[in-house]
């Protein structure tokens, strides 16, 4: 499982993403985490969320 925690000033987002974190983070490589931020951005976007335009604290886990 993929943890991604975005912080948008006023709350706090945390998305889980299907995958394990170490194979993806091989398969990726130095994209890994930008490639999981977007898949994480659209996640939220089919879940209804609204989001700012510019996100610029986040942080990948693995959980």
């Amino acid at each position: 499982m993929i943890i991604v925690n975005i912080d948008m000033g006023h709350y706090e987002l945390k998305i889980i993403l299907d995958g394990d974190y170490q194979t993806e983070q091989e398969r990726l490589g130095d994209n890994f985490e930008e490639q999981v931020f977007k898949k994480a951005i659209a996640q939220a976007k089919r879940d209804g969320w609204t989001l700012p335009l510019l996100i610029k604290i986040y942080e990948v886990t693995e959980g």
